[in-house]
């Protein structure tokens, strides 16, 4: 008795390599919440960029003499202040970059410690926003309508400052899920870890062209 040669159809073996799924391609294992906090990032720089035009134009064209804008600005807010309330806030780039390292090199300490540090100097920096606002308008009586220059200061500064609270509200959030252990650390951080971290230090970047534009210009 011989055994019968066992034979497949080329029609059944092309069937059965669709039985699994195909390799994924590159782009599917892109850090996709990456990609979107840099897409979100361009429109945000399109937001700031259209506030600094009409800065720009209202200079250009002279609608209101800007010699003395900055005379009664720069008695209301030594520029001092401001110089100091940027080293503050630069100063977190680097807290926030400790930090990442922390996490990499699996120090859940260091991690805790420095994020606790961006965030101190984050709101230390709004602090010092609000008392430039209040020292504006109580003492200089210079408002958001008081002129068209006042009123684009405090849209961008504004603007600038509510980016900063949200920085703040999700580096809280980091903090909380690093004091809780939800991390894994020693490893590279996830998307959202890095995602904040990339916010934060675009929210430094622009501070430093509003300090240009409307400190030292």
């Amino acid at each position: 008795m011989t055994a019968t040669p066992v034979t497949h159809d080329p029609a059944d073996v092309h069937h059965d390599d669709h039985d699994h799924p195909p390799p994924s391609h590159s782009s599917s294992r892109h850090p996709w919440g990456i990609i979107g906090i840099y897409t979100f990032i361009i429109s945000e720089i399109a937001l700031f960029g259209s506030f600094f035009m009409a800065y720009f134009i209202i200079r250009v064209i002279g609608a209101v003499d800007y010699a003395e804008w900055q005379e009664a600005f720069a008695q209301a807010i030594p520029l001092e202040i401001a110089l100091i309330n940027t080293a503050i806030l630069l100063s977190s780039s680097i807290w926030i970059w400790f930090a990442e390292r922390g996490f990499k090199q699996g120090n859940k300490r260091a991690l805790v410690f420095w994020l606790s540090m961006t965030i101190l100097f984050g709101s230390v920096f709004l602090g010092i926003q609000i008392y430039e606002y209040a020292e504006l308008v109580t003492h200089k009586d210079i408002g958001p309508s008081s002129n068209a220059f006042s009123s684009v200061f405090f849209m961008i500064t504004g603007l600038h400052g509510s980016h900063v609270l949200v920085g703040l509200i999700l580096l809280g959030m980091l903090l909380v899920r690093a004091v809780k252990g939800r991390y894994e650390l020693g490893t590279h951080p996830p998307q959202g870890f890095m995602a904040s971290v990339i916010y934060w230090h675009f929210v430094d970047v622009v501070w430093i062209v509003v300090l240009t534009t409307l400190y030292l210009l």
